[in-house]
């Protein structure tokens, strides 16, 4: 069900803002640069967003913002294909896989540089691997590597613990950020806070850190991309704002060139052609935290599954929104559904509530992020919807930040949350269920342990699809992660921004884009 559509109000309001736009604020014949004749005076790309960056460390990527900007400064040995259907090469030209010796070889661009003029060598890939798998934060992930050495200026040759296919898809994450060998000599507080990248741009500077920031980054000259013209824009200015709909006005009126994580609020006052709207491969789920004694009976959380009325959550959504399946993301490769797909069944929600041990009266706090209108209207459908069951919902909403924090510390009763694929792979998300949200929730975690090692060590597509299926039934029988609705990210994109593909796990190539100029 597309959510997209633009009522008469909206098409007025557009046309009212089109009127008094003209070449001063940015664009030609619209506002927002909406039809064919749009151009803009210059050729920066100004970039509005909801979520700030969490710092400029790989190691702390996790939110939607560093996954967009990390890789414009660093770059990744792989990037995805447009299509989303795989890997394609980035700082790799090309890799090996060589399951029997449990490595893979990369051979990297000899043309690659960092912004600081320096060459892209293995060392400093071998080093970048070391990063990674040591990191505090995100060190779980890369778990399966060993070692990393270079064996020759541009070979990189990786050991691995253990046979595994999940690598491909992980360097493509804003986590596999590739450094200067030992950080060119800095230590890392000062390389972070000044970094250098071998991505399309060059950080410039990052002011006022937080909700309301602002990066600045300028052309890497030395990028690889660089004989073939790309990045082929001057500058890039990545401007963030809690409040979606100035973004919007901001948009409208020219000062803005492309938004990214529309909702469907903003979405309704944008002309067609402005709103792209990839395949949903982003799962908006449902986290029951069975370490609070209510809900460590399983028939409560298997009674609040069955009485979540999906299609109703679906209407209010942001993007190209349907009902879930399952627990995981769709059109994501080897995502298949649980045996049983989720059905709204009110008579046996209320079966299952008769059959909980303690017969008490159920409050349960719901938290989320607040700051998003069609989220809010979610969350009291929700809990309205569970009211019919007897299971009494107080609404918390708070930043993002906020809702991140209640989940890793166990501070929770109930947290809307989403889970995306950002790489083409369904063991991408599955790998955050693994470390995150199994161990918050406190779910029995050794079948989907298992099931990620099987699937991620085979390369045969029926093992794995096997493995996930086994997955979506645990995660069914447990029910302490609830698959609510499937969604995508979308993005507004001026009429006068050119070469601009959004792949399906929130991510873009800043470096193909082109601005069409003029006065």
């Amino acid at each position: 069900m597309n959510t997209w559509t633009k009522p008469a109000a909206a098409m007025a309001a557009l046309a009212a803002v089109a009127l008094v736009a003209g070449c001063g604020s940015g664009t030609g014949a619209a506002a927002g640069g909406s039809g064919p004749a749009a151009v803009k005076a210059d050729n920066n790309l100004v970039i509005g967003r909801t979520v700030a960056v969490d710092g400029m460390s790989g190691d702390s990527c996790y939110g939607a913002g560093s996954i967009s900007t990390m890789p414009m400064i660093y770059g990744n040995l792989l990037t995805n294909k447009p299509d989303g259907s795989g890997v394609q090469p980035g700082l790799a030209a090309s890799y090996d896989y060589d399951a029997a010796a449990r490595t893979y070889t990369f051979q990297l661009r000899p043309d690659a540089g960092f912004s600081d003029g320096s060459p892209v060598t293995a060392a400093d890939v071998a080093f970048s691997f070391e990063q990674w798998r040591d990191g505090k934060t995100s060190g779980s992930y890369y778990d399966m590597i060993k070692s990393a050495e270079a064996t020759g200026e541009h070979t990189v040759v990786v050991h691995l613990t253990r046979p595994d296919t999940f690598l491909p898809a992980l360097l493509t994450w804003c986590t596999s950020t590739v450094y200067p060998d030992r950080y060119a000599g800095k230590s890392p507080e000062k390389f972070f806070a000044d970094p250098i990248g071998a991505g399309p741009f060059a950080f410039v500077s990052w002011q006022n850190p937080g909700p309301s920031e602002t990066i600045t980054l300028k052309k890497n000259p030395h990028y690889y991309g660089a004989a073939q013209g790309e990045p082929h824009v001057d500058t890039v200015v990545v401007k963030t704002s809690a409040d979606a709909a100035q973004q919007m006005l901001a948009f409208q009126g020219g000062q803005l060139d492309l938004i990214e994580g529309l909702t469907a609020d903003e979405g309704n006052q944008l002309a067609p052609e402005q709103a792209r709207i990839p395949k949903p491969s982003q799962a908006r789920d449902l986290m029951l935290n069975a370490k609070r004694p209510a809900l460590a009976d399983v028939n409560l959380r298997r009674a609040i599954s069955a009485a979540i009325d999906r299609e109703a959550l679906a209407s209010v959504q942001q993007g190209y929104v349907v009902p879930a399946a399952g627990m995981l993301p769709t059109n994501v490769p080897n995502s298949v559904p649980p045996t049983t797909p989720y059905t709204y069944d009110l008579a046996a929600a209320k079966a299952l509530m008769a059959r909980r041990a303690d017969q008490k009266p159920v409050t349960l706090t719901l938290g989320f992020e607040g700051s998003s209108s069609t989220l809010s209207t979610m969350a009291q459908l929700l809990r309205d919807q569970l009211a019919k069951i007897g299971v009494e919902v107080t609404l918390k909403p708070s930043d993002s930040a906020t809702v991140y924090s209640q989940g890793s510390s166990g501070d929770f009763d109930m947290l809307i949350s989403d889970l995306s694929a950002i790489s083409p792979t369904v063991f991408d998300p599955i790998s955050f269920v693994v470390a995150a949200w199994s161990p918050w929730t406190g779910a029995d975690g050794a079948l989907l342990k298992e099931k990620f090692t099987t699937g991620t060590s085979s390369t045969d597509d029926s093992v794995k699809d096997a493995a996930v299926r086994a997955i979506q039934d645990d995660a069914q029988a447990q029910s302490t992660v609830i698959g609510m609705v499937n969604m995508s990210t979308a993005f507004a994109v001026a009429g006068y921004v050119e070469g601009f593909t959004a792949t399906p796990f929130l991510s873009w190539d800043a470096a193909t884009v082109k601005i069409r100029t003029g006065s």
